[in-house]
């Protein structure tokens, strides 16, 4: 079903700022985010994108992905190491490039018709990476090692098997461990911390050289806005807490 971009636009951004004003409060910066379009060889694509510096988030991560573990991150993770820090990225990555529209052709009267142009079909990888996703928030029926195993093969069918994403989703695992008590989440498979806790915990931290380096001008409230909106959207593939049941 096509949505128009600015229709699409509004709703995301409200759904947004409501899950950070809930878990944030005055921290959040998510204003800066916006939906928005990218264009390159393979056609034009919507996605999350910085307001006014103009970037996709999944690029940001990118280059994120080639930093140190920042060590704020030890405050609310001690136990985690720099191959699940970058693991931690790379997923976070994949997950809002996955959520970004398919590309599409620009017709020559694109400027003059924005609101009507169609969208493809997604293809067939991406469609069972959001599945697999999905079924975590939905607190499937599914034991947590078939959402795992689920959530790694569509990931490499959407990412391909590249040495770097075959070791990134060997750490990627499901687990209805932690607090609240049974609420699936996505977490890393050796020390066991959600994804979405991983990545907010980077909030406030410095900008790191390998991101100022691609984007000299990125300022630091651009950066928490990356962390927050990425970390929220983690957040939102994880199944609501339930009670576990009386005796």
């Amino acid at each position: 079903m096509h949505v128009p971009e600015a229709d699409l636009r509004g709703a995301v951004k409200t759904a947004l700022c409501e899950l950070a004003e809930e878990m944030l409060g005055k921290r959040s910066c998510v204003g800066l985010v916006t939906v928005g379009s990218e264009e390159d060889s393979r056609g034009r694509s919507v996605g999350l994108r910085l307001a006014e510096y103009d970037v996709g988030l999944p690029d940001l991560l990118w280059y994120a992905g080639e930093s140190d573990l920042p060590p704020q991150v030890w405050e609310s993770c001690p136990t985690l190491v720099q191959d699940e820090w970058e693991a931690a990225l790379l997923v976070s990555k994949l997950i809002v490039r996955v959520l970004e529209s398919e590309p599409a052709r620009v017709p020559d009267d694109a400027a003059r018709h924005p609101e009507r142009l169609p969208r493809p079909a997604r293809a067939v990888a991406g469609e069972s990476f959001c599945r697999a996703l999905a079924a975590i928030a939905e607190c499937s029926e599914l034991h947590q090692d078939e959402l795992a195993a689920q959530l790694r093969t569509a990931l490499l069918d959407f990412a391909s098997e590249t040495p770097d994403n075959l070791e990134a989703a060997q750490h990627v695992a499901v687990s209805h461990a932690g607090e609240p008590e049974y609420a699936a989440r996505m977490c890393l498979s050796r020390s066991g911390y959600s994804l979405a806790q991983v990545l907010l915990s980077v909030d406030g931290s410095p900008v790191p050289d390998a991101v100022l380096d691609a984007f000299p001008d990125l300022n630091q409230d651009e950066w928490n806005t990356l962390i927050q909106a990425t970390g929220l959207t983690l957040l939102a593939f994880e199944a609501e807490p339930t009670r576990p049941p009386a005796g």
